[in-house]
Formats: C-alpha cells, sequence, structure tokens
C-alpha cells in the first residue's frame, strides 16, 4: 500500500519527543489479557496492531509476542460475544484485519460468505438505504477494505470483493436527482438528527458517508480489481462531491451531512477530521484522482487539504480530541498520507508541526485515559500516528480507514 518506499516525515526534536512519548505510553512488553473486547475500534485490535509496529520499529524486544497476545486475546472476545456481524470497527473484520497486518492472514469463510450476502442484498435493495449499510464503521465499505488486502491472493475473498463493489456501483446510482446512497428519515437512529432532517439526509463523511465507499472503489481499481460501472460511479461520486463543497478565503470545503437538497446541518460545526471532516473526504478525492489519473481531481484535494492546514485551530476543531476518528492522530496521518504521495514540503512542514501539537496534548493531559485504549478515540490510534510520522515503517494500518 501506498506506493514508494515509505519514509519518515518528521525528524529531530520533534520526532524524538514523539518517540519519547510512545515508550512512555506503551511500557514494557509483558503479558497480554486473556480475553478482551474484539471490536478494532475500542478493543483488542487496536493494541495489536499498535505492537506490531514497535516489533518492527524495534525487533527482538518482545513486542511481536505481545501484538500476537492481544489478538489471540480478540478472538476469544469474539467466542465469548458470540460476535457475528462482519463490520471492520464493530465486528468480525476488525480482528481479521489485525491478523492480516500481523501475518497476512486471510479472513474467516463464515466473514467473506456473510459480507457476499449482504452485497447481493443491497445491490438488490430499495432507493435509500441506512448509512450503517455501506459505510466504514459497520458495512460495506469497511468490510470490502478487508477483502481488498486480500485480492490477487484469495480468489473466494476476491468474488465477495466484486459482489461489495457491485453493490457500491448500484448504490451511486439515483432516482429523481437523489442517489440511492441517501438516508430516508426513518433510518436516522439519532432522533435530533432525524428531526432536523424529515425528508432525509445525504452523509459525505469518510467514516459513515459516501466518501467512503469512494476511497474503496479508487483503491480497488488502482489495485486492478475493477466490476461493470466502476468508472462512472467514481466519476459521479466524485462530481457530486464536488458539487456540495464550499469555499471559504483558505479554499474548499465540505459539510457532514446535508438534506437531500444540500443544505447543511445547522448544528454540526466544521472539522478537521476524518469522520466527517474535509481532510477524510480530500484524501478519497485523491484516491479517485489517482486511480481514474485526473489531475483535476488530484489539484482539488491537495487544495482542500492545504485549505484544511491552513485555517486555525478554533476554526478547524481537531484539538478537542487526540484520536484518529475525529482529532488530531487522524489530521496527522492523512497530512502524512499527502506528504507521501505529493512530495510536497508544506506538507512534511504541516506534518511536523501536528507531531508537536499531538505530543504537548498528550503530555498535558489530553483524554487517552478515558478514551481508552482502543484504535479509533484511544490511544492506540495515537500511537500508530506518530509511529507512522517518525519511523520508516509504512502504516499499512491505515487500510481500516481507507487512506491507502
Amino acid at each position: 500500500m501506498g506506493g514508494s518506499t515509505w519514509t519518515a516525515a518528521v525528524s529531530g526534536g520533534a520526532a524524538d519527543a514523539a518517540l519519547g512519548l510512545v515508550a512512555a505510553l506503551a511500557g514494557r512488553p509483558r503479558a497480554a489479557p486473556s480475553c478482551v473486547r474484539p471490536d478494532l475500534a475500542g478493543g483488542g485490535p487496536g493494541p495489536a496492531l499498535v505492537y506490531h509496529q514497535l516489533e518492527r520499529y524495534r525487533p527482538g524486544e518482545g513486542w511481536g509476542a505481545l501484538a500476537d497476545g492481544y489478538l489471540a486475546a480478540s478472538v476469544r472476545g469474539t467466542e465469548r460475544l458470540g460476535t457475528t456481524a462482519p463490520g471492520l470497527h464493530a465486528g468480525l473484520a476488525g480482528p481479521a484485519f489485525a491478523a492480516w497486518c500481523l501475518s497476512r492472514a486471510g479472513p474467516p469463510e463464515s466473514f467473506v460468505d456473510e459480507t457476499l450476502r449482504r452485497a447481493v442484498a443491497l445491490t438488490d435493495g430499495a432507493h435509500g438505504v441506512a448509512w450503517r449499510d455501506f459505510d466504514v464503521i459497520h458495512g460495506l465499505a469497511g468490510t470490502g477494505a478487508l477483502l481488498l488486502c486480500r485480492a490477487g491472493e484469495s480468489p473466494h475473498a476476491e468474488r465477495s470483493l466484486r459482489a461489495v463493489l457491485t453493490a457500491v456501483v448500484a448504490l451511486c446510482g439515483e432516482r429523481g436527482g437523489v442517489p440511492h446512497w441517501f438516508t430516508p428519515a426513518a433510518a436516522i437512529r439519532d432522533d435530533a438528527l432525524r428531526e432536523r432532517f424529515p425528508h432525509g439526509a445525504l452523509n459525505w463523511g469518510a467514516a459513515h458517508g459516501i466518501a467512503g465507499p469512494l476511497a474503496l472503489m479508487a483503491l480497488a481499481r488502482s489495485a486492478g480489481v475493477r466490476v461493470p460501472g466502476q468508472d462512472e460511479a467514481l466519476r459521479r461520486t466524485a462530481g457530486r462531491l464536488g458539487a456540495c463543497r464550499t469555499e471559504d478565503a483558505r479554499g474548499p470545503d465540505w459539510p457532514g451531512i446535508t438534506a437531500l437538497d444540500g443544505t447543511p446541518d445547522p448544528r454540526r460545526r466544521r472539522t478537521a477530521s476524518w469522520c466527517y471532516g474535509t481532510p477524510g473526504v480530500a484524501r478519497s478525492l485523491w484516491l479517485a484522482g489517482t486511480a481514474l489519473d485526473d489531475a483535476s481531481l488530484r489539484r482539488t484535494a491537495v487544495r482542500a487539504m492545504k485549505a484544511v492546514l491552513r485555517r486555525s485551530a478554533e476554526q478547524c476543531g481537531a484539538d478537542t480530541s487526540p484520536g484518529l476518528c475525529h482529532g488530531l492522530a487522524g489530521l496527522l496521518q492523512i497530512t502524512l498520507r499527502f506528504a507521501h504521495d505529493t512530495g510536497d514540503a508544506e506538507f512534511r512542514r504541516a506534518a511536523t508541526d501536528l507531531t508537536v501539537r499531538l505530543s504537548r496534548f498528550c503530555e498535558h493531559g489530553g483524554n487517552l485515559a478515558q478514551d481508552g485504549p482502543g484504535f479509533l478515540d484511544g490511544a492506540a490510534g495515537v500511537l500508530l500516528a506518530l509511529l507512522a510520522a517518525t519511523t520508516d515503517n509504512a502504516p499499512t494500518w491505515d487500510r481500516a480507514l481507507l487512506l491507502a
């Protein structure tokens, strides 16, 4: 993943401070617990990914055994809880993704079969769906991310991936100018949000919205996995994202959720985050531009990301959380991917600044203790982003965010 060889974007004192924080938070190699929560979002797979990266950075110290221990404890967690949902961040795909990162192990056949079944059902479904059916957290975009890791290695997994892509392409169609992936009010779980969008909503974000499936289609195309209508769906969805953007003095910006006519949610403030913010959308557009060899899309993505980085922290709202999902670590990781892909010095400078801000935030308390050890909001995501910034080990783990 990620093209050319990965190299650290951050060096010197900023890297030393970040690595010191990583060492302090990770502690020393020790015995893993026997059974932990199995979800990637907040459970054991996140620490397993961290300890695997530490083993790559400092081999032979015992981190690999700790990574394997957390993975085994996560698997026992699925058995204890009877987990059957296939979702990447809240289901069986989370431990399976960690297993792939650690040892290139494939997902269970039952997971592949269930994903295939859900993909076929969604392809044949009605106009309008709940976003958890297609999103990265619970839905097909997330399970597709895991299957994409196995493309070319497992015919069964690739067959299921093609079914997922076919479903996503179908969702990108429309009726009366409204895309099939719109969410009817009855399928919006949040009562307050449902009241604000009584006629349904369009979710544009990377975590729960159409930017996630866009990234999946783009990454699959770049990996040589294509289905009928995929290029048209890529262009149509990228065009929709372009049409709903706004511009300020810094550059492009995107709402997280809008009504069907494009009216944004008045209560959702701008965030510089992966989940709902412009950074996640910008990364998806970059991947689409790369897959389609569309320089205009790539330029838009770069303009949007630079606009985020040039806005003040108060405007962006990124300094309120350290995590990957909606905080500084996620903004840092996306910035690192842009720095790696473009070679632009502005992104490298921004990566250093974000690394310093994230380190200081965590040193002064942050929310790591209350947010737990998990991948999306907790310590695991923070440590993974800091290691990606300061070491030469490629962050293959960010496939779980569909960043590469």
